[in-house]
């Protein structure tokens, strides 16, 4: 009878955690971040119910990209990203969901990089972090249409790739453990709070070699990210690359200036350098705590030599303050970049001062200075987001769940696209395209060293559909802020043609104007590269 009692309790139980499971996914589903997504909402309902059913083991990228993107039977994953893109989008707005209007839910759905199968895992319930109240906030989607939510607190992001196996691991520690932990991080929070906190206001400054100030990892994760397109008049402008800026805020001083459409150099958004703040102003943004990356644009599209009104170096010249604290000193966009070219300085560990604003201060020494679009994104405490990008049109998402963009930040060169199977690697996607010519890409980033991947494949020369030799007809060099990292180099001769190659770099600094520019130099036809990864060390 006991027994019986006992299957009875384990199958109620059962019973009990699919209920729960399946309240789990309708919270998701009507929430009003899925609302707005419909086609992600329909993929996490596919998979979701697959899993209820038994068929979890069945959710192949092949299943899903027919069943829920009506691909056809001729499905090929290797030419067609649909599926990891759009689960890559998936998990970002699921995390977004949980530390927003879903962190009081006690069950959260995930969706680990490398497989499709949903998992559900219990949580603490948690109130929903602290946010100075915005103006309105916008939100877009591929998926969906363009949103607009009045006066609503916006929605924390983490970071793309969450560790579903951690937090498995810390359900089974056991309660002496969970103490002593809590113990440790109560001391070392103890300690931070003595020697740190009153330091906090430290900034990183090009001028001055001050600290950077670092966000504590006890503070909670940072807010969504923000993007302005100073001087624009309109209420959003959405970019090459699919993010949403809001039109000018927050500013106060100044004025906004719109020009006329012309070439801007290093950019795939040349747009976004055609609106501008000038004068004596200052910007004033609510932020979340949190530990941020900072990323300023200019163009000088004033003054240059080709100009009616002159100039050029040492015609506007201006100072940034961050927080009070010197970001940059006796800033000249045309010495820093050149004139009508896309000018990104980075800057890591930014972090909101005490009153929970970001304070941007920028006062002229010669000219008026000015600044095209401003973007704070979530970062990594001491680390520098990775810059992967690929030598195409379109965003390709790999393996781990990695996001390569479109390349950018190149000058000169064209794009290519030979439709030739790559060997010798397990991410092909990464080798579809190429940009060859004579060319240099400007990285920008903070200080500090970095690694560089660059990847090869020989596509033209000695492939059995161009019938023709390979070793020594594409030879070339490639530098780094004028140091050569490879001479001569072959792919054919290093790797034979339609081979993947893979080159690494360590060790690599910025230059003064925060930049790695990599530079590739043909010797016999043209330099050429399929993608860029560039990670800080």
């Amino acid at each position: 009878m006991s027994m019986q009692a006992d299957s009875y309790r384990s199958h109620a139980s059962t019973l009990d955690r699919s209920a729960e499971e399946r309240a789990a996914l309708q919270a998701v589903l009507q929430s009003r971040v899925f609302q707005a997504r419909p086609r992600l909402a329909s993929l996490l309902e596919y998979i979701c119910e697959r899993y209820f059913d038994g068929e979890a083991d069945g959710l192949k990228e092949y299943s899903i990209a027919t069943d829920v993107f009506r691909r056809p039977d001729s499905f090929d994953q290797a030419t067609d990203s649909i599926v990891r893109v759009e689960v890559f989008r998936l998990r970002k707005r699921l995390r977004e969901f949980y530390e927003g209007e879903g962190a009081d839910q006690h069950l959260e759905v995930v969706i680990a990089p490398g497989h499709y199968r949903p998992e559900f895992f219990d949580r603490s319930p948690r109130p929903p972090h602290t946010h100075l109240p915005l103006a309105a906030t916008y939100t877009t989607d591929a998926s969906g249409p363009l949103n607009f939510h009045e006066a609503e607190e916006p929605q924390p992001a983490l970071h793309e790739d969450v560790q579903p196996a951690a937090r498995s691991s810390r359900r089974l520690l056991t309660r002496p453990a969970i103490l002593s932990a809590a113990a440790v991080l109560a001391l070392v929070a103890a300690l931070a709070a003595i020697f740190w906190w009153p330091d906090r206001l430290r900034l990183h400054a090009a001028a001055a070699p001050a600290e950077p100030l670092i966000a504590s990892a006890a503070l909670p994760p940072p807010g969504p990210e923000m993007r302005i397109r100073c001087g624009y008049s309109r209420p959003i402008f959405k970019d090459d690359e699919g993010n949403v800026w809001s039109g000018d805020r927050f500013f106060s001083g100044g004025f906004s200036v719109e020009l006329p459409n012309q070439h801007i150099a290093r950019t795939r958004n040349p747009e976004l350098y055609l609106t501008a703040r000038s004068g004596v102003f200052s910007y004033k943004i609510p932020l979340a705590p949190g530990a941020y990356e900072l990323h300023l644009h200019f163009a000088e599209t004033t003054y240059s030599p080709a100009s009616t009104l002159g100039g050029g170096e040492n015609s506007r010249v201006f100072d940034v303050r961050l927080n009070g604290q010197p970001l940059l000193s006796q800033f000249d966009i045309v010495s820093d970049a050149g004139a009508n070219t896309a000018d990104v300085r980075v800057f890591r560990d930014i972090a909101p001062d005490r009153d929970g604003y970001l304070h941007l201060d920028f006062n002229g020494s010669l000219g008026l200075p000015m600044i095209n679009a401003i973007e704070i994104i979530p970062g990594v405490p001491h680390q520098l987001r990775p810059i992967r990008m690929v030598a195409q049109n379109t965003f390709f998402v790999d393996k781990s769940g990695n996001l390569w963009m479109p390349d950018a930040y190149f000058s000169s060169g064209r794009l290519a696209s030979d439709k030739v199977a790559v060997e010798g690697t397990s991410e092909t996607g990464l080798f579809e395209g190429e940009r060859y010519g004579n060319f240099t890409y400007a990285l920008p980033v903070d200080r500090g060293t970095y690694r560089m991947k660059l990847y090869f494949s020989e596509k033209y020369w000695g492939v059995a559909a161009a019938q023709n030799d390979a070793s020594g007809k594409r030879v070339f060099d490639i530098f780094c802020n004028g140091t050569a990292l490879s001479r001569s180099l072959d792919i054919a001769r290093d790797a034979g043609p339609a081979r993947a190659l893979v080159k690494v770099y360590r060790g690599l600094r910025p230059n003064a104007q925060g930049k790695l520019i990599v530079s590739f130099v043909p010797q016999v036809n043209y330099a050429s590269v399929d993608a860029v990864e560039v990670e800080q060390e």
